[in-house]
């Protein structure tokens, strides 16, 4: 018993914390100047911590700054890599303190304030996005759990065969309709749910990555007269390589046309609506039957943290029907909002809600427009730089605050392969030589550097420093003819 004494002893707690909230606060002092990527090699840093465990009894401070020292840094304004935020400090709090109540949403009375902060946002933000006041919706971890309840729900809703939760998919062949650039996701979604290969069917992108919604009908008459039955269709917003957003209001138009469940992916992008300069771009969501949107890419929050809206709040309830009365009692015709069990996939559902509720409550909703158009600023004044360099070649014009472009030497005869093999080489040296950590993507089978900014402090002189040390390395690559 001693053991446990002490593991649960507040002024050993109170100690423990008292120091790591100081070191952390330390961390984001330092965050402005630190290097994003402690670079790593996987077997040596996998022996490392094996060694940690083997050593005995250690520190919870040894454990603490050794993590922080050698993870990723999203708080340092040379992050400009993979679509996830620096959370805002208060999250990190609020996620201390359910650490310790362990508040559960999948039932009332297991976690009553978690549901009530948790419809209170959903509330609050289907408000912001301009959403109907019959919307509803809930949070999940994650959009790849979120977009496969939104097709479950589809599946429940425009099903041709009955109740295909209790029966399954018999004969039939469904299918949904999905720009070829969505998210993967999307296809493995479609995987779980049974409906094979064939259950995804990519419409093509035009130039700038989006769907060609001209293809639309074409593509639905085409898949009926393979015996297929679509059931859905997806608009991307945005994309993830490149940030497109589809033409949601067309989409729409033709989910109406043909019967079609219309889901929005806006894991990314859909807090752009909250851009006065961009909100534009999301004309037609009010149309979707459910959208998803990720608190942890564009809004500050920790992953993982996503929303699950509806346009009819009731069809939230369409997808699962077991039965557990151990947990609820499920022959009430009532919806039970405050019971998410009857909603979501979780059922120890983490209490992810007061993270965001904690923002609003303290900060309010300005905060969030505030954060969204500055990365997205960012963005478009990193695309403005890149257009006055001839060395460096844009794919495309951002709608959001991710940029694809890559470096092109001027008085290269260079192949298309070579122009690959040079950035993908460019991109292996900057991450390993300076602080800078950014991806790269291919389009169209070409390679591409690819930026998304989630640092609301990264200024021009960062992008300014990433341009010089991709040109300077480009330069000396080409001179020698690794590369070009």
């Amino acid at each position: 018993m001693k053991s446990l004494t002490e593991l649960y002893d507040p002024t050993a707690f109170r100690e423990s914390g008292h120091a790591l909230v100081d070191r952390l606060a330390d961390y984001l002092e330092s965050a402005a100047d630190a290097d994003a990527n402690p670079r790593h090699d996987p077997e040596e840093l996998l022996e490392d911590y094996r060694n940690l465990l083997d050593k005995g009894k250690v520190t919870p401070a040894d454990i603490f700054e050794k993590y922080i020292a050698e993870s990723l840094h999203l708080h340092s304004p040379n992050y400009m890599g993979h679509q996830v935020n620096p959370p805002a400090p208060l999250t990190a709090l609020a996620d201390l303190t359910n650490g310790i109540i362990n508040g559960s949403t999948a039932i009332f009375e297991m976690g009553a304030t978690g549901a009530v902060m948790e419809r209170l946002v959903v509330e609050k933000f289907t408000a912001m996005l301009g959403l109907s006041e019959r919307a509803g919706g809930f949070l999940t971890n994650g959009g790849t759990l979120a977009n496969l309840t939104a097709l479950l729900a589809a599946r429940a809703a425009k099903w041709p065969g009955g109740d295909s939760w209790s029966a399954g998919n018999g004969d039939l062949r469904p299918c949904v309709l999905v720009n070829e650039q969505a998210h993967y996701c999307i296809d493995r979604a479609v995987r779980i749910m049974g409906w094979g290969e064939a259950g995804v069917i990519n419409v093509a992108a035009d130039d700038e990555f989006r769907m060609r919604t001209d293809l639309i009908d074409d593509t639905v008459s085409a898949a009926k007269a393979k015996g297929l039955t679509p059931v859905a269709i997806i608009g991307s917003a945005c994309t993830t390589s490149t940030g497109s957003f589809d033409d949601l209001t067309a989409i729409a138009a033709a989910a109406e046309r043909h019967g079609l469940w219309f889901h929005i992916d806006g894991a990314h992008g859909l807090p752009v609506r909250l851009d006065p300069g961009r909100k534009h771009l999301l004309d037609g969501m009010e149309r979707a039957d459910s959208l998803i949107m990720d608190f942890h890419k564009m809004l500050m929050c920790p992953g993982l943290t996503t929303g699950v809206f509806f346009r009819d709040g009731g069809d939230a309830y369409r997808t699962f029907h077991q039965q557990a009365d151990y947990l609820l009692s499920f022959d009430t015709r009532e919806e039970e909002w405050y019971n998410m069990g009857r909603r979501t996939f979780e059922c120890t559902k983490n209490m992810m809600s007061l993270r965001i509720f904690s923002l609003l409550a303290c900060h309010g909703e300005g905060v969030f427009t505030d954060y969204v158009t500055r990365v997205n600023g960012i963005a478009a004044n990193f695309a403005n730089a890149l257009r006055k360099r001839p060395d460096f070649e844009l794919a495309l014009n951002p709608d959001c605050n991710i940029v694809c472009f890559r470096y092109r030497p001027v008085t290269t005869t260079a192949s298309a392969s070579d122009l690959d093999h040079l950035n993908a080489i460019l991109r292996a040296q900057v991450v390993a030589e300076t602080a800078i950590y950014l991806v790269q993507t291919k389009l169209n089978d070409r390679t591409y550097l690819r930026c998304t900014f989630t640092n609301p402090f990264t200024v021009a002189v960062h992008t300014k420093t990433l341009l010089e040390a991709i040109a300077l390395r480009g330069r000396a690559l080409s001179e020698i003819r690794i590369a070009v």
